[in-house]
């Protein structure tokens, strides 16, 4: 082992020690006192024998136990005379020397076959502050700054971990102190908070992607309507889901008044954003109305409807008879009270055949007097008729029984059984036939009285519809006699104006040939200019006349529109009487 003399191009000359590793002093050269005789290297704890010659700790062991003698002088020297040099040990202690890590390492060339530093690295004294250490400090201090350098080499060592599970796998990055904090930047061991807001989760970059893909609960969610609303977790979007703006909801409005669950609720699906203007404006079951006779609030679209068959309303009596009821008391009115209602006379029990309405039934009653005493004594002779006949067939069945036997007795008995059940059912069978004739009467004058009002109804709608027709046509031909007035004056007023250009044209070109007679240039540019105020006036006559065509076609299509509904109105105004 020895100090080595390095040249370095370009730099100059360093000394490597070869004793101690990855040592080397900067030049001046060490003094020679400050070098082993044995080793010819540095002295390392350095030791004096009696002779005055000094020696490293370990050559001068070795001296001793070999030769037991000094190695210079070879004078008798024991292990107890060799004693510590401190101030050799302190002047060894002020050489100057270059970090280790100036070096950098290269791959040795043929022959270099030792470890020094020297045959296997270089000192890369151009990257001294980029690539190498180029700090020059005490020996002493070598190792403390070694120690503290920038430039050493460290490893990463940071530890995995995925949230609350330490992984013990460590990163294995070998860089300069100087990266370290750069690939610390960029290390997937390097512990991070999820990026989602409220998420607590924390862990290496490398399992980073995997919880948001699978685990994070509070990935943030863009609204699948396109509201552009983002939410922090899948339970936000559901809550916003409920409350989107642009989310298309149906309308739900129902209409109490409709019994059919098929067509009491409105259809229309929107955005939210529109439901209330919707709802407000546009909705015919959300809209009310209040009924003039009961006052209840119902929808709009059942307005009529409801007025149609509010119990509240009063209405002409249907019998014809002038009184207005309301439609509860209307069948009271019918069966008890109406003058117009036909009935029977209360005699036809009797025999009388009068039919006729309750208001002349008095009348009927006071001249027909006579006539019902007359059916009355009638009935009252065929009561008595009929009664002495069964009074005379008691006699003779009571005399006939006296001369029966028991067994005759019991057939009579089950004859007349058979003939009184015959009879029974016979009443029976009249009494059936009399209800159905009267309920057969009572459904066709419950039919007649639906027909009626039905017609009565459909006559208010439709001359309501005819009405509101009128209206629009009206409307219609106040307008286009408006706009027809309209574009006459814009017509008389351009006529004006061309009428007015024209005059100062003639006046100038008066003045033009009274300046410059024979002039053809003038000439020329005066009909040019004539030609182009007729083509401009034709321009805007034409362009009149075809606005003009075109609303006179549209007043004949919307009057032919207008026409057709009229038309298919009689129609089935004419249908619904026929029946």
């Amino acid at each position: 082992m020895v100090l080595r003399n390095v040249p370095i191009d370009g730099y100059g000359v360093v000394y490597v020690s070869t004793a101690r590793a990855r040592t080397v002093f900067a030049a001046p050269k060490p003094p020679n006192h400050l070098l082993c005789s044995a080793c010819s290297d540095i002295l390392r704890k350095p030791r004096r024998a009696p002779c005055g010659h000094a020696f490293c700790a370990e050559c001068a062991s070795d001296a001793t136990r070999l030769t037991g003698t000094c190695p210079a002088c070879k004078s008798i020297v024991h292990d107890d005379d060799w004693i510590p040099d401190e101030s050799l040990s302190l002047e060894i202690s002020n050489l100057s020397a270059h970090c280790a890590f100036a070096w950098r390492r290269r791959e040795a060339g043929p022959g270099q076959e030792n470890d020094a530093p020297g045959d296997r690295m270089t000192l890369d004294y151009r990257g001294f502050g980029n690539r190498t250490c180029g700090a020059i400090v005490r020996f002493a201090d070598l190792e403390r700054h070694c120690a503290e350098c920038a430039y050493r080499e460290v490893i990463c060592g940071l530890i995995s971990r995925d949230g609350e599970s330490t992984m013990h796998e460590r990163c294995s990055y070998e860089c300069r102190a100087t990266e370290l904090e750069e690939h610390r930047r960029t290390c997937e061991y390097v512990v991070k908070p999820c990026v989602n807001i409220g998420c607590s989760w924390s862990g290496s970059g490398m399992f980073a992607r995997a919880h948001m893909e699978q685990n994070c609960m509070f990935v943030p969610v863009k609204c699948a309507y396109g509201c552009g609303t983002t939410t922090r977790s899948a339970e936000a979007a559901a809550r916003h889901e409920e409350t989107c703006p642009v989310k298309e909801v149906p309308c739900g409005a129902i209409d109490d008044e409709d019994a059919d669950e098929r067509t009491r609720c409105c259809p229309a699906v929107m955005k939210r954003n529109a439901l209330a203007h919707h709802r407000e404006s546009v909705c015919e079951y959300s809209r009310t109305s209040k009924c003039a006779h009961c006052k209840k609030i119902v929808a709009a679209r059942s307005a009529i409807r409801h007025a149609q068959s509010c119990k509240k309303s009063r209405r002409v009596c249907p019998a014809g008879c002038g009184a207005e009821v309301t439609k509860e008391m209307e069948q009271r009115h019918l069966d008890h009270d109406c003058p117009a209602v036909e009935i029977q006379c209360e005699f036809h029990d009797v025999g009388c055949l009068f039919r006729g309405p309750r208001g002349v039934m008095s009348r009927h009653e006071d001249s027909a007097t006579q006539s019902h005493c007359a059916l009355v004594l009638k009935a009252s002779v065929e009561v008595r008729d009929v009664s002495m006949q069964m009074a005379q067939s008691c006699r003779n069945i009571v005399r006939d029984e006296e001369g029966f036997t028991t067994n005759e007795r019991e057939e009579v008995d089950v004859v007349l059984k058979a003939m009184r059940d015959e009879e029974i059912r016979a009443l029976e069978g009249i009494k059936a036939l009399r209800e159905d004739e009267a309920e057969a009467r009572n459904r066709g004058l419950v039919y007649i009285e639906a027909l009626k009002a039905a017609v009565a109804d459909q006559e208010e709608t439709y001359n309501t519809a005819i009405a509101n027709i009128h209206d629009d046509i009206a409307r219609l031909r106040e307008e286009f006699e408006a706009f027809k007035k309209q574009n006459a004056l814009e017509l008389a007023a351009l006529r004006e104006t061309v009428e007015a250009t024209q005059l100062a044209v003639k006046d100038v070109s008066v003045r033009v040939s009274t300046l410059h007679r024979g002039g053809g240039i003038i000439e020329e540019l005066q009909n040019t200019f004539f030609n182009g105020i007729e083509d401009e006036r034709a321009m805007i006559i034409g362009e009149i006349e075809k606005q003009s065509r075109k609303l006179r076609f549209e007043w004949e299509d919307i009057q032919a529109e207008q026409n057709s509904k009229i038309h298919a109105l009689r129609d089935d105004i004419r249908a619904v009487l026929k029946r």
